[in-house]
């Protein structure tokens, strides 16, 4: 069943001064820099590139970034990209930006996303990204650990997130793949972990494609794109000093909750299952009052 993701954020406001300085360019420094952000932008986006607004600003502008016009500059090649390809600037989730240890890295993230209603078939969405088997692998893999995540991991004090650590996440996998390590790679099985990827890489299934993908590489991509926020687990003193080592922690990322949303979740662990949705998780997605119920939206670039 289709649920709907959580709502995104508009792009921070215009600041007056950036506003008058972006007016007083003559037309063509001023078509020039709204052009060549809009690129990057868009380029960026279909990439799966993450797109944070002050380091694109300095890559399309340059120098012209003394002028300070950015945030104009940005509104403008924001109203391109939603007038010629329907696409719309976004910024992360409200109800991430909430938590006191939601990572500063984030807030000045930005994604284009498609905001068209899809039909229940999701022909547009196919239409968009396409359909191959490596793909399809890639996406299984994600939203089954976006729902470990999500179900099974704990949020941390002060914080809206749920998150899960690598040991318990690669145990959770390894239950349902058992091709899958049991456990995390560290300095102490590196090559172990390389090895055993080498050879999850060597089953292959139709078309001489892995049926079991490499979860180390994988979850790498996850974090790049967004899909994942990845933080150093915190030790106990008497855990490190007894030589234990610190390891991750995983949560769903911004992309994940503007693309599928944590109702989605919720959903497709119930389906698994065969069972009804877990109300009290539930009622705690309502509670934050900031899940999208206007329709989904995708974000380009996945």
């Amino acid at each position: 069943t289709q649920q709907a993701p959580e709502q995104s954020q508009p792009i921070l406001p215009v600041k007056p001064a950036e506003r008058r300085n972006l007016d007083q360019l003559s037309a063509d420094a001023r078509n020039k820099a709204v052009t060549d952000l809009s690129r990057l932008l868009l380029f960026k986006s279909l990439a799966g590139e993450t797109i944070d607004r002050l380091k694109c600003a300095k890559e399309a502008l340059g120098d012209m970034t003394n002028e300070k016009i950015t945030s104009a500059v940005l509104e403008e090649a924001a109203k391109n990209l939603s007038d010629v390809f329907g696409f719309e600037l976004k910024r992360v989730p409200e109800y991430m930006e909430r938590g006191r240890n939601f990572p500063a890295k984030y807030k000045d993230r930005m994604f284009v996303i498609n905001e068209l209603e899809d039909k229940s078939t999701g022909t547009h969405s196919k239409a968009i990204h396409g359909i191959h088997e490596t793909s399809a692998i890639e996406k299984g893999l994600l939203m089954v650990i976006l729902a470990f995540c999500f179900c099974k991991g704990e949020a941390r004090s002060h914080d809206t997130s749920r998150w899960i650590n690598d040991k318990d996440l690669y145990r959770l996998l390894n239950g349902v793949d058992e091709n899958i390590p049991a456990e995390p790679p560290s300095s102490n099985n590196k090559k172990k972990s390389s090895s055993s990827s080498s050879n999850r890489m060597s089953l292959s299934g139709r078309g001489g494609v892995s049926q079991t993908p490499d979860v180390d590489s994988l979850l790498h991509k996850f974090v790049d794109m967004d899909y994942l926020m990845k933080d150093r687990e915190d030790i106990t003193a008497t855990a490190a000093s007894q030589g234990e080592e610190s390891g991750f922690i995983y949560a769903m990322g911004p992309r994940a909750a503007m693309e599928v949303g944590r109702k989605q979740l919720l959903s497709f662990c119930a389906e698994v299952m065969d069972e009804a949705v877990d109300p009290t998780m539930l009622a705690e997605i309502e509670e934050d009052g900031n899940a999208n119920e206007d329709g989904g939206a995708y974000v380009t670039g996945n």
